[in-house]
């Protein structure tokens, strides 16, 4: 396919040119509405009349920006892009005024940044998850509001808060509220097939919490014999320990093993929530991040939850979505989403505290539960920053759930920008970790056009281009003739950067530029995996005036011959600095193989020359330097 075919099918929808309809509106703009479905008024903004910013030359400064700002805190994603960055290059590409669309909008951070600026956004996505994520995050509300009702929801949990999480304390024997409680699974030996707790034979404490943790390898309490966790056969998961605080030690936290009075509490919650009140039971389909707590028999979503956490969710739930008001209902709500997988089995306990949110359903050894309610709080808190910082009010904004291949809604030729951040190929499987946040929404993502690369959806590298390649012709079709559109990568797989130039080309657009986007603080899998890339590349495209095709130009040979010249002309060029320096992890100073290959990518991907993967880069760099 190339992209006159493409421009042909495009032209075939209706052109919608009612410009009544789909002028400006005038005026105070109306309040945002939540769209868990296709929103009708999602091409309102758009004005086939006014013309774009004539921008002559891409964006070519450096782009940088850290991850520790109010709204980025506000609320877990699996993959976001600072709007910060975004920002330059809405200013950049746009006036006051324009309208910038993102259809794989994710948690909404270009409506951030466009907002910020005056600028119209319109935002879509596939997701259900993702557009309540987004639009929550783009319709900030008075904090005091928020807050107040935070407390009311408390207030009204109080009775069941103390059933569920009191613990005594071990010095003075008064109830006092739990914290957390830890559980470990049994293991079997595979030497004496015996069976024993995790907890108290690989726990490894130290004076410092940082250097505390659970030993991969240790010696059976039965046989002696060294043996390592991994591979071993779970049980069942014990209660271990609780974490609590008490008798004027302040903030100092106190711990213990669970006594008589936890362990009878843990057994009269066995049953489950009261009879009436609602929590999801929806079944986990097979998928890549699904098995392995189906493996663990953690086959509903009502399963990854201990008993008491689901009794709090779905109290939490039920007095959220009963709300009166409008737009406090959707924040607490938003407020519930936001803990994920912090309250939930996938929660790995760590000594120096805290809980991530990974983009997988891994089941932990030892488990940190947390009380619910005292996290709702704290996570409410940190929310409330952002929309202290973001001023309240109706922002010219709209969200749509809908797949980016048809925006049947926007008129040809009647969007100013676009940035938009797609799927990764393979790296992450959006709706099956967005299953657990859309379970309690009750709506689920159409996979029918996830662009994804997934065995259990029948998705290829191939697949995933042609679902791709038909978005950008979406993109082409409402883009203004002179306007731009801005894609933020990332990937190691030569597969997926070959997928996404492909659809780039068969669509219509020329890359007209590249840099790297230097996110600051990397993802914890980046810094222990080898092959995880550490920074995005950002590519500045406009629709080509005929089909380019570099396929049959350039082979395999020739994108590696290319990557070996570039490194060592890299290696030898001394003025640049090749080296991380891990702020957060206890590593050693190690070369960013990261950086060198967004370098090489950003030269490379416009010549169509991409053929190595990072894996493939990394032996060419420690061949290249052990020759120099």
């Amino acid at each position: 396919m190339n992209w006159d075919w493409c421009t042909f099918l495009c032209l075939m929808k209706p052109r919608q040119l009612n410009l009544e309809m789909n002028s400006a509106k005038e005026g105070k703009p109306p309040a945002t509405r939540l769209y868990l479905g296709q929103n009708p008024n999602f091409g309102d903004f758009c004005d086939i009349r006014r013309a774009p910013k004539l921008v002559g030359a891409p964006y070519e400064h450096e782009i940088s920006a850290g991850k520790n700002t109010y709204v980025y805190d506000a609320h877990t994603y699996h993959t976001k892009v600072p709007p910060q960055g975004i920002c330059s290059l809405i200013e950049h590409y746009t006036r006051p005024g324009d309208v910038v669309l993102d259809p794989f909008c994710g948690s909404g951070m270009t409506g951030v940044a466009a907002t910020s600026l005056g600028r119209k956004v319109l935002l879509s996505d596939l997701s259900p998850a993702a557009v309540f994520i987004a639009y929550n995050l783009n319709t900030p509300i008075d904090h005091n509001r928020y807050l107040n009702a935070v407390q009311a929801v408390l207030d009204r949990c109080k009775d069941v808060e103390r059933n569920l999480y009191t613990t005594h304390c071990r010095i003075c024997h008064q109830p006092t509220p739990m914290l957390y409680m830890v559980w470990s699974f049994g293991m079997i030996c595979n030497e004496c097939n015996q069976e024993f707790v995790l907890w108290d034979v690989a726990r490894d404490e130290r004076e410092s919490v940082r250097e505390s943790k659970i030993l991969a390898e240790f010696e059976c309490p039965h046989c002696g014999k060294l043996i390592k966790k991994r591979g071993l056969k779970r049980t069942k998961r014990y209660a271990v320990s609780v974490g609590y605080r008490c008798c004027g030690a302040g903030l100092k936290e106190c711990t213990a093993p669970p006594d008589d009075f936890d362990l009878q509490l843990l057994e009269q919650l066995e049953g489950g929530p009261p009879e009436g009140l609602w929590y999801p039971q929806d079944l986990f389909q097979d998928g890549v991040n699904t098995r392995q707590p189906i493996a663990a028999n953690i086959t509903s979503v009502d399963k990854a939850y201990t008993p008491r956490a689901l009794y709090a969710m779905a109290l939490l739930w039920d007095i959220a979505s009963t709300w009166p008001e409008e737009d406090l209902r959707n924040k607490l709500r938003f407020t519930i989403t936001s803990l994920y997988q912090r309250v939930t089995v996938f929660s790995e306990f760590r000594f120096w505290g805290g809980s991530g949110n990974t983009a997988n359903y891994n089941v932990p050894a030892i488990m940190n539960e947390q009380n619910v309610f005292t996290t709702f709080e704290r996570k409410a808190d940190t929310i409330s920053w952002y929309f202290r910082e973001a001023a309240p009010g109706n922002r010219n904004v709209e969200v749509s759930t809908q797949s980016a291949c048809s925006l049947s809604q926007l008129p040809n030729e009647s969007i100013d920008y676009i940035f938009t951040d797609p799927p990764f190929g393979a790296n992450i499987n959006y709706s099956e970790m967005n299953f657990l946040w859309e379970s309690w929404l009750r709506k689920k993502t159409d996979t029918r056009e996830e662009a994804i690369v997934n065995k259990f959806q029948n998705k290829d590298y191939d697949d995933y281009q042609k679902i791709l390649c038909r978005a950008f012709c979406e993109m082409r079709r409402v883009l203004k003739r002179d306007s731009w559109l801005t894609v933020v990568f990332h990937n190691s797989s030569e597969k997926a950067w070959n997928a996404i130039q492909t659809s780039l080309d068969e669509a219509g657009f020329s890359i007209e530029g590249t840099q790297t986007f230097d996110k600051k603080h990397g993802t914890f899998k980046m810094f222990v995996s080898d092959n995880a890339v550490g920074y995005d590349l950002v590519l500045h495209c406009r629709k080509s005036s005929k089909a380019v095709n570099y396929l049959d130009t350039h082979t395999a040979a020739d994108g590696h011959e290319n990557a070996r010249e570039y490194i060592v002309r890299s290696l030898q060029n001394k003025s640049v600095s090749y080296q991380v320096h891990y702020l957060h992890v206890a590593r050693e100073d190690e070369f960013d193989y990261r950086r060198l290959y967004a370098d090489w990518l950003s030269e490379a991907l416009p010549q169509r020359l991409v053929s190595v993967s990072f894996e493939e880069f990394r032996s060419i760099v420690d061949e290249c330097g052990a020759s120099l």
